[in-house]
């Protein structure tokens, strides 16, 4: 591995508060996995009061509703976004029309992704294994551009109980049970079939659902944020 210069330790202590990520491009010769090891090694912090082109950081809770677990086969039915320490959430769902005429969640993935890069970080719950990988391959089907790489900082709630709790399961529903919060609903079998057919009430059904799911997830992490590790992971 070629050894790091003082120089270019200098740029990279110098330009990384300032562009983030971004600052792999100003190492041609090196990988992006290098830089951002580099970076980490060297203890380096995004100056959150410049991040994203002058925004401040901004943080969220992000769950999907789909229906199907692989995206070449199913589609997104809802989406929500809830920003941290407010009530305000974000949210869209399919239609009727849009189930009928085959346009499906197009207009729901572009939202999403276009509201997505409104944040610098946003936390799931087995979100790296579901949710971002979903929406990815939503985007790649109706060639959408997709969030750039090291954008968004993402975290996921499920790894964090996982190998910090010791539970029967790793479930959302056995982690707030543990800790008290309430909120947590069951999706009925009958619901999500008639929401496959463009079934208002059922849709409405579910994006109920899915909020009280991200809302959930803010008091989840208030309880086990403690317990975070310092590690970072991009989109």
């Amino acid at each position: 591995m070629k050894k790091w210069t003082q120089i270019e330790e200098n740029l990279l202590k110098d330009q990384y508060p300032l562009q983030g990520y971004k600052v792999c491009k100003l190492f041609p010769d090196r990988t992006k996995g290098s830089v951002i090891r580099k970076a980490d090694w060297l203890d380096l912090r995004i100056n959150k009061k410049i991040r994203k082109e002058g925004k401040v950081d901004k943080i969220g809770y992000l769950d999907i509703e789909s229906t199907q677990l692989t995206a070449n086969f199913g589609w997104m039915i809802s989406w929500c976004i809830k920003e941290q320490d407010c009530k305000k959430i974000h949210t869209a769902t399919v239609t009727r029309d849009e189930i009928i005429n085959g346009v499906l969640d197009k207009r729901i993935v572009q939202e999403l992704i276009d509201t997505m890069k409104q944040f610098t970080c946003l936390y799931g719950y087995y979100s790296n294994r579901f949710d971002f990988p979903f929406i990815r391959t939503r985007a790649l089907f109706w060639g959408i551009e997709f969030v750039p790489g090291g954008e968004i900082e993402i975290k996921d709630l499920y790894y964090l109980a996982k190998f910090k709790l010791r539970l029967h399961s790793n479930r959302l529903e056995c982690v707030c049970d543990l800790m008290g919060i309430k909120g947590k609903t069951h999706l009925e079998p009958k619901m999500w079939i008639m929401a496959n057919t463009g079934n208002e009430e059922a849709i409405k059904y579910i994006n109920d659902h899915n909020k009280w799911d991200v809302i959930i997830l803010e008091e989840v992490h208030k309880k086990l944020g403690e317990f975070e590790a310092k590690t970072r992971r991009y989109l």
